[in-house]
């Protein structure tokens, strides 16, 4: 009977471990994975993007942000907006979320402005959110760029 209680807690033990491996993600540099989606993101006059612009400009509740990186363009009438960030554990679709609220108000104020500013406004519309492990990446490229160079730059950073 001991002998059985030990086999059974030593299983028990393991699959704990076993457990709390699996669930674990890759971790990335954040400024790694940013530099290498703006190279092919193209953003003129590139502005660091700061805790405040997370929170009040992106609607990123800053508790659930571990790391961040990102620019944006600072040229007006233009796309170009590269960011990610790592959420704190649990918090990913919470980031994902606020990215893709910040993206579609974007397209909802550049429909108003399609007919003067056509490229700014496709480049917005096809403009990427992207969620892998703890990290979320929003990608608004400028006018010109092929997407498929961004989700590839996207995919390789996140390998």
């Amino acid at each position: 009977m001991k002998r059985f209680v030990a086999i059974l807690m030593a299983a028990a033990m393991l699959l704990t471990v076993l457990a709390g491996c699996s669930g674990s993600s890759a971790n990335y540099n954040v400024n790694d994975v940013a530099s290498a989606v703006e190279t092919v993101a193209k953003i003129e006059n590139p502005l660091d993007i700061t805790e405040d612009d997370l929170t009040y400009e992106f609607g990123v509740d800053m508790d659930k942000v571990e790391e961040v990186s990102g620019q944006k363009t600072g040229v007006a009438n233009t796309a170009g907006t590269v960011l990610v960030v790592k959420a704190s554990a649990g918090s990913v679709d919470d980031i994902k979320a606020a990215l893709e609220n910040y993206k579609n108000g974007l397209v909802s104020v550049s429909e108003n402005y399609q007919n003067d500013f056509p490229e700014a406004y496709q480049q917005v519309s096809d403009g990427r959110v992207v969620a892998k492990g703890d990290y979320a990446v929003l990608a608004i490229a400028a006018a010109g760029v092929d997407y498929t160079e961004v989700d590839a730059a996207i995919d390789e950073a996140l390998k």
